[in-house]
């Protein structure tokens, strides 16, 4: 597997960085550990930066990636996913949002940490 993930913590949220390539069982596998990993974070508020994944991953398989968000990420506030523009299909933030999980699809971090801080 060639995915890296990187945390920085902030004072009232935590970018999650994702880059590399990886199957969708194998990207799967590393959110599942970033969301154990969560579980011991002070902040409730996470920005997964997905702009250096470099697979593209089919309608299905995005659907198994909401899924994963809300359940990986049930104990956390919101989510907010940073994606290139082109490739902001939603597909998975409905899934994850429809799972009870707020979650949202943005193409800058700064729309995003709005998003997260907002109402």
């Amino acid at each position: 597997m060639a995915l890296e993930v990187r945390y920085r913590h902030e004072s009232d949220h935590v970018v999650v960085t994702y880059r590399g390539t990886a199957s969708v069982d194998e990207f799967l596998a590393v959110t599942q550990e970033v969301g154990a990993d969560s579980v011991a974070w002070g902040p409730s508020l996470v920005m997964v930066d997905l702009r250096g994944v470099e697979t593209v991953y089919t309608f299905t398989e995005q659907l198994r990636i909401g899924e994963a968000v809300a359940r990986n990420f049930a104990h956390l506030r919101r989510i907010a996913a940073v994606v290139p523009p082109e490739r902001i299909t939603r597909v998975g933030v409905k899934v994850a949002n429809k799972m009870g999980k707020p979650t949202g699809a943005f193409p800058t971090p700064e729309e995003a940490l709005a998003w997260l801080r907002g109402p």
